[in-house]
């Protein structure tokens, strides 16, 4: 992956690449999270193939797209006709392919600007989000799409946080659009280390070039109270706890 699709983050590619060209092994990055957020220069760096998704850069659902460097070979995944140089049968959906290129040239005019501006607001989201006291945010966010949050918050179901953003018009998901029917532990969470209960709470917030600071602002106030209520009916979280001399102290607070 050029970019984690939970978590935002931005892998090594250039690395990766080098070390495939070495060794002779071709090399296919999936950059659906990355094309039209951030620069993807494929004459800077060695990737034989690149793959792409329109919805993800405000272009239409359905259609996506193959990079393949030097028309190297390729074995057809459907067989029957000599579409696209044998690569495919089928007949070709002119209307989504003139969509998904109007869509990229838009998305990657002037990118690194519009990144700016969406990092800005993201940072602004997650640094009130952070606030709210044992939460756990992943990723360093220099190292992060400019778009994307993932959050966990102690004590509150991702599924129940969903269900009081959804009802406030907010979209937000719980961990991968892949695994959205598993009711398991977050795998990528479990994978950087936080405990079970962190893992099954954790919720990805986007942003995208359409963002208002209004919205920001809607999103900051909703995640809070939302976060209050749920953590007030929740039996895994407790917000005091009694001392040995029978005092109520609060809870330490770890802000990630």
């Amino acid at each position: 992956m050029w970019a984690s699709n939970e978590t935002g983050m931005i892998f090594p590619i250039k690395e990766i690449g080098e070390i495939c060209k070495e060794k002779g092994v071709l090399f296919h990055s999936d950059a659906v999270q990355a094309v039209g957020k951030i620069r993807v220069d494929l004459q800077a760096l060695h990737v034989d193939f690149v793959s792409m998704s329109a919805h993800k850069f405000h272009g239409p659902k359905g259609i996506g797209a193959l990079y393949i460097k030097d028309s190297q070979a390729l074995t057809p995944m459907m067989h029957g006709g000599e579409h696209m140089g044998g690569r495919r049968s089928g007949t070709l959906n002119v209307p989504l392919i003139v969509g998904m290129g109007k869509a990229i040239e838009l998305a990657t005019e002037n990118i690194e600007i519009t990144g700016t501006k969406i990092r800005e607001k993201r940072d602004r989201l997650e640094d009130a989000l952070a606030k709210i006291s044992e939460t756990l945010i992943v990723g360093d966010r220099w190292n992060r799409t400019p778009n994307t949050i993932l959050i966990s918050i102690r004590g509150v179901e991702g599924e129940s946080m969903l269900w009081d953003l959804n009802n406030g018009a907010i979209g937000a998901a719980t961990g991968s659009a892949c695994a959205s029917e598993e009711l398991e532990a977050n795998t990528v969470m479990l994978a950087i280390g936080a405990d079970n209960e962190l893992a099954h709470t954790g919720i990805r917030l986007s942003l995208s070039r359409f963002t208002t600071d209004e919205e920001i602002d809607y999103v900051i106030e909703s995640f809070t109270t939302a976060v209050t209520r749920l953590r007030s009916i929740s039996s895994s979280f407790a917000k005091q706890q009694p001392t040995k001399g029978g005092e109520v102290q609060e809870c330490e607070l770890h802000h990630h």
